[in-house]
């Protein structure tokens, strides 16, 4: 599967970012989730996906977790993280 991300002319955080740090649920069109501290995840969606669900596990801090396709929609068990909007 192709999962290139194109960030061009979208580069760091120019088209605004969502730092969550709480339980609420998140919606948007991200493509990237940076993890700020340790980060469970009670739901993970995103575009392109397939295989295994990314919640219930523990991701450590400084992961990044890229989808150029678009992650959509995301809640936090626990952790801080820090998404990136796409255009």
């Amino acid at each position: 599967m192709l999962n290139n991300v194109n960030i061009t002319g979208a580069a760091g955080a120019c088209h605004g970012v969502v730092v969550e740090t709480g339980t609420d649920a998140v919606t948007g069109k991200f493509y990237a989730i940076q993890v700020l501290s340790d980060a469970t995840f009670s739901a993970f969606t995103e575009n392109g996906s397939s295989g295994d669900v990314m919640t219930g596990f523990a991701i450590p801090a400084g992961t990044v977790i890229y989808n150029g396709l678009g992650i959509t929609a995301f809640t936090l068990t626990s952790g801080k993280v820090r998404a990136y909007k796409l255009p």
